[in-house]
């Protein structure tokens, strides 16, 4: 399977690159053609010539960049354990083109890790940049006889820009973050050549891609979560790489639930000795004073009482429901079903 099968004659945005099988070599290797830099294109540092790029897999200079920059062997690793805490549904349509992303308030955040395209957090949302040697036909014939696993990460990869660029301010968007590379000649393809482009990646279905690329956009701490709970790793990505804003973000909840019982036990003491006044309570108004001494902290417990039971009867209820209709998406996706999950997220983001 080829994503550059059904492109128009003449579209490929580099042909500097060439599949060639040596002499007692058994799979195909990546080569620059003639004349050309023997680089890999927008990566000088991978070099396409010499004894580090050789048919032994386990030794391959290339295949470990490719690996090292593509591969979400991590993620996929965790993504079945999360539908116990309420991942989303399991749908590769649940991406927010580029410029939605502003509507919820998201700063796009451009990396490089292969683990962290489409993970948000809070307000952040990272990206990962398409690299210029994918747009080489070349490339992805190497690919896919040279990793089977790698070549459905990278074609996942490309199918979520289907999504991600949806609308010319998207492209607009993409060309200002360098989200998308030059052509061969230097120059960036037009928002037609680029529809024309992506469009084969776009009809690409799940049984092509790895399992991190059957979602969309992910939650960075639910995956933090899933790492902790089932891989005993603090998390599986750090924001804030520093132990005072770790701690301090960890903290949060434990510090929110210590302020909520002191309130509770101040309420509980000042009802006590309320109670104890009332024995023998003092004259004049002061006995109205006592009285409502002993009923507001009474009234207190019960209303931080009443809105904690809401809150967590409304989560455990949304998240059940995220997580029902998460199995029900999954059962319809097994038999066949291409329209399950087209909804965009789930009600607990």
């Amino acid at each position: 399977m080829t994503p550059f099968a059904g492109l128009p004659q003449g579209l490929n945005f580099n042909e500097d690159l060439e599949v060639v099988i040596a002499e007692k070599q058994t799979r195909k290797m990546l080569r620059a053609k003639q004349g050309k830099k023997q680089y890999l294109p927008g990566q000088p540092r991978v070099r396409l010539e010499g004894t580090e790029h050789n048919a032994d897999a386990n030794t391959d200079g290339l295949l470990e960049y490719l690996r090292e920059s593509h591969s979400t062997a991590e993620l996929d690793d965790l993504l079945p354990f999360m539908r116990y805490i309420f991942v989303q549904t399991p749908s590769y349509k649940h991406i927010m083109p580029l410029h939605h992303q502003k509507s919820h308030a998201r700063d796009l955040k451009v990396t490089e890790h292969p683990g962290l395209h489409l993970v948000w957090y809070y307000e952040l949302i990272f990206v990962k940049p398409v690299p210029a040697y994918f747009y080489s036909p070349a490339f992805w014939e190497y690919l896919e006889n040279a990793d089977q696993g790698l070549y459905r990460a990278c074609l996942g990869f490309m199918r979520s820009y289907y999504l991600l660029i949806k609308y010319e301010i998207d492209f607009e968007l993409a060309r200002e973050l360098r989200l998308i590379p030059r052509k061969a000649d230097g120059e960036y393809p037009t928002y037609e050549e680029w529809c024309s482009f992506i469009e084969p990646f776009g009809q690409v279905g799940d049984h092509w891609v790895n399992r991190r690329y059957h979602y969309g956009e992910l939650r960075l701490t639910r995956i933090n979560r899933a790492a902790f709970l089932f891989r005993g790793s603090l998390a599986y990505f750090h924001i804030y790489p520093q132990w005072g804003s770790f701690l301090e973000h960890t903290l949060a909840p434990l510090l929110t639930l210590f302020a909520v019982c002191s309130v509770v036990l101040n309420s509980m003491q000042v009802s006590l000795a309320a109670l104890v006044m009332a024995d023998s309570p003092p004259a004049g108004r002061w006995s109205h004073f006592v009285d409502a001494s002993v009923w507001f902290p009474i009234v207190v417990m019960l209303a931080i009482a009443a809105v904690l039971a809401a809150a967590v009867v409304g989560i455990t209820l949304m998240g059940f429901k995220d997580l029902f209709r998460a199995n029900y998406v999954r059962h319809r996706r097994k038999n066949g079903d291409a329209d399950a999950g087209t909804r965009t997220h789930g009600m607990v983001w």
